[in-house]
């Protein structure tokens, strides 16, 4: 049904007949915004009489998203993402190429398809490897073939094929493919022979960490949550983050698209092992194919009763939730996410309390990320001593690097933690250097990850050898540029990508942030000072040591990073000279 511009009362609350509660404010405004492609003020108005709630709260929600437009109905663009990967693909010269083509372009949030880069989006169509001489494909409206998700697999390093997660990745297409190739038996296995109890102990001994970034091992977040739950009324959620919103990220894109019947398990699993019968993913609202395909992979896992009610006879019920983001890196921290599913902006919260033992609608909620929970599965049908024969002994297991920039192949790399060092991902699936420049910097670990050198070549890639050597491999990202690379030029994309997803709860990062871009901006035009490059660490240094939360924090990181590096090529921008030859200067 097409709706007008201007909703009558009567149209709204046909959208709004089956929501109540406050936690569906946010899909609420989703929905009206889908149908009438913005919000207007009259819409705005009929939401809040519906949830009875001050305008000026739903307001707040609604302008908070980057997805929904207020006031005014947007006209037709194509959305170019220039966050960093795209950026250093030469996303810049595509944007000119597109203005001179008369074609009006509007910035997008990454959408996880780094690896294929430059990308833009428009008439729900995604156009990947864009170049200047290609974008009369845009201009035409001509179509691009498909990308096959096996075509986004840079390679699968395990021996051991039933340690890889990537293993089943587009062969699935339903849930009897996904029961044929072993779907589920870890979920029987954990309701008919193993107390909940048990199943946190072998994930515990399995030394399964956090993949989402900060490593912390599973079991005792597991084990944590459900002490949480005892000590209050019993009530515990889990609560999938797959808000994959890091620019250089998207292996999680690839295991919900690829294969969600195993990331349903492990959710499933996650909920019995710490009491809980609810579950929510959280995926952003970029993602439309994957919430397309997880939403049917829930249906059909509900019919063939591997969720729902009396799950395989065991007595045991556990439900699964889809909620869609709508733009908003800043919902990637669990707390931002949970106060973003409770219906209002998503700004981090005050810590402690943990989200273990106060977390969605204040009950215990266990967090994790889509590659952390399909890890569970194989724990459980194959034991945690199985699951440490891969990685290192504080790193056991598998883990997916995103390989993106100015490498001959880019995708998603799967190998044990700690098998390759940065070189040999370069040299050996990666292909080695695209073009006739050599290595010059990597960006390790997603935008909020430092930037490393040559130094950092022959440094293992799993989570202690990261970070000894004064990194973090984070969620495993990695953007190789070459020499021809302007790192000022670069920095100030992810710069601007930082300073655009600041929430801005916390006056440190809100105005950090701000004066971060104003700098990068005067060096990359050439106008910038010495005294602004000190002025630049001044800033970082107040963002780590006082922003509210880990986005403020890590936002800094590049640059600072970038400096300790390359600071002899921030002066000489000062001087209005670019090493590169890149920048534009006066």
């Amino acid at each position: 049904m097409t709706l007008p511009d201007r909703p009558s009362e009567s149209t709204i609350q046909e959208i709004l007949v089956h929501v109540r509660e406050r936690a569906e404010l946010l899909p609420a405004l989703d929905e009206v915004n889908s149908r009438l492609g913005y919000l207007p003020r009259e819409a705005i108005e009929s939401i809040a009489r519906h949830f009875r709630l001050p305008v000026r709260e739903v307001i707040g929600a609604a302008t908070f998203y980057s997805m929904w437009s207020v006031d005014e109905k947007p006209g037709q663009a194509v959305h170019l993402c220039d966050d960093g990967p795209c950026h250093a693909a030469g996303a810049a010269d595509v944007r000119r190429a597109l203005e001179q083509a008369g074609v009006a372009v509007k910035r997008t949030s990454c959408i996880g398809q780094c690896g294929c880069g430059p990308v833009a989006v428009t008439h729900n169509r995604l156009y990947r490897w864009l170049a200047p001489s290609t974008v009369s494909a845009i201009v035409s409206g001509e179509e691009q073939k498909p990308l096959a998700l096996a075509e986004e697999i840079l390679g699968i390093e395990v021996e051991d094929r039933a340690h890889a997660l990537l293993r089943n990745v587009g062969k699935i297409e339903s849930v009897k493919d996904a029961v044929a190739a072993g779907a589920y038996e870890g979920l029987r296995k954990a309701l008919t022979d193993m107390t909940p109890e048990q199943v946190v102990a072998e994930v515990t001994t399995a030394g399964l960490q956090g993949r989402g970034g900060a490593g912390f091992p599973a079991g005792l977040k597991m084990r944590f949550t459900a002490a949480g739950a005892k000590s209050g009324d019993g009530t515990a959620f889990v609560v999938c983050n797959a808000d994959e919103s890091e620019p250089g990220t998207f292996k999680d894109r690839l295991l919900m698209d690829g294969d969600p019947h195993r990331l349903l398990e492990g959710i499933a699993i996650a909920g019995y092992a710490i009491g809980a019968h609810e579950a929510y993913i959280y995926i952003r609202g970029e993602y439309t194919g994957p919430a397309a395909t997880l939403q049917h992979a829930i249906h059909e896992a509900k019919a063939a009763g591997y969720l729902g009610r009396d799950i395989l006879g065991s007595g045991f019920d556990f439900h699964i939730h889809l909620h869609r983001g709508a733009g908003a890196y800043i919902c990637g921290e669990e707390t931002a996410l949970l106060e973003s599913l409770e219906g209002k902006r998503g700004e981090p919260r005050l810590r402690p309390p943990y989200p273990t033992t106060n977390g969605l609608n204040g009950k215990a909620t266990l967090v994790n990320n889509v590659e952390t929970l399909c890890n569970v599965p194989g724990i459980l049908v194959n034991g945690a001593a199985w699951y440490r024969q891969m990685g290192t002994e504080k790193a056991p297991g598998t883990k997916l690097y995103p390989v993106s920039g100015h490498v001959k192949r880019t995708g998603c790399l799967e190998a044990p933690l700690g098998k390759f060092t940065l070189r040999q991902v370069i040299q050996g699936p990666a292909g080695g250097m695209k073009g006739s420049a050599p290595f010059k910097a990597c960006h390790l670990g997603g935008a909020a990850g430092a930037m490393v050198g040559e130094k950092f070549l022959d440094t293992p890639l799993d989570f202690a050898s990261c970070m000894a050597a004064g990194a973090m491999l984070g969620a495993g990202d990695i953007v190789v540029l070459d020499a021809n690379t302007c790192i000022v030029d670069y920095l100030r994309a992810v710069t601007a990508f930082f300073r655009f997803e600041s929430c801005g709860k916390c006056t440190p990062c809100r105005v950090g942030m701000e004066r971060h871009m104003q700098i990068m901006n005067d060096l990359v035009n050439g106008q910038g000072t010495l005294e602004q490059v000190d002025e630049l660490d001044y800033w970082g240094e107040l963002m780590v040591d006082s922003s509210f939360c880990g986005l403020g924090q890590s936002a800094p990181t590049a640059v600072m990073s970038g400096l300790e590096l390359f600071r002899e090529e921030f002066e000489a921008h000062t001087r209005g000279e670019c090493p590169a030859g890149v920048c534009r200067l006066r």
